[in-house]
């Protein structure tokens, strides 16, 4: 009897061991758990694909707003942050997730993807990923895998990230609620910004692009003004934004630096109405990242 009741013992012992070094690894789970509240504080935001807090940690391919494509001009609602297939993504806040969508194998789009909602108020989404590694309704914390770079539904490998404030339906990813993402994450500044006004009226911005942050366009030439916000322009909706012409000014694009550093924008009056005599660039805070005058 003394025997039985020793090996009923290691037995427990057993089970307690093996179930105590289940509880170190940490996994989603779809227990029920309460959201933050909407003033969710983003200073615990981080990178998604390092999973740290370094300035620019992740390398940015394409930024928010005007862009390049070998097809043409393009507004992109979100970065684009290169990395090799396979390579983990880590929420950049903790969150639940809210949305996920699986490549059909063909089409181009946001491929495999999903959308963690952080808060009522605040939601990111990771489009393109190879593979998913959670589902709607699990709750995530920042060192939980939730899927991994790929290229679905892209023309390369790299993770798409998006940021949304407000969305009308906090579940459900739309991109006129987008926001630059750089809002969250820790980035330098920006620096100093080189510009070049031809005579033809045109404005040449050098731009950097790991740390864009560039949210207002402002031309102004005596009592004549235009002025373009990039997230008045996202909420027109996919179509709309992606029209050169916003808001009385011409953007274009130009392809990115071979170092992935900088890129050029230029914009001039659409209608070249007037030639613009200064230009004022904003960053989504509302401070002034240039002030500049034709000399």
């Amino acid at each position: 009897m003394k025997l039985q009741c020793h090996r009923l013992l290691i037995i427990a012992a057993i089970f307690a061991l093996a179930a105590a070094g289940c509880e170190e690894k940490r996994t989603p789970t779809s227990e029920p758990w309460q959201l933050p509240d909407r003033t969710v504080d983003p200073s615990s935001a981080q990178w998604p694909l390092s999973g740290d807090r370094e300035l620019n940690s992740d390398i940015s391919y394409a930024q928010y707003g005007p862009r390049f494509l070998p097809g043409g001009y393009d507004f992109h609602a979100g970065i684009d942050l290169y990395a090799p297939t396979g390579t983990n993504v880590y929420p950049v806040l903790p969150g639940e997730v809210v949305q996920r969508a699986e490549w059909d194998g063909q089409s181009t789009g946001a491929g495999n993807a999903i959308t963690i909602k952080h808060s009522d108020s605040l939601a990111t989404s990771y489009l393109h990923l190879h593979t998913i590694n959670v589902n709607v309704g699990d709750r995530v914390g920042l060192n939980d895998v939730v899927g991994t770079v790929g290229a679905t539904g892209a023309s390369y490998p790299h993770l798409h990230l998006g940021y949304f404030v407000e969305l009308p339906n906090p579940d459900v990813r739309d991109e006129r609620y987008s926001r630059n993402p750089l809002e969250l994450l820790p980035y330098r500044n920006p620096g100093e910004i080189p510009y070049t006004f031809k005579e033809s009226g045109e404005i040449v911005l050098d731009l950097p692009l790991q740390s864009m942050t560039v949210n207002s366009v402002e031309l102004i030439a005596g009592n004549e003004s235009r002025k373009a916000d990039y997230y008045d322009i996202v909420a027109k909706g996919w179509t709309l934004r992606k029209q050169q012409v916003q808001y009385g000014i011409h953007f274009d694009a130009a392809r990115r630096t071979p170092d992935h550093m900088r890129f050029e924008l230029t914009v001039k009056p659409a209608n070249m109405d007037f030639i613009p005599e200064r230009i004022i660039l904003r960053d989504f805070n509302g401070e002034v990242l240039l002030d500049a005058s034709k000399e």
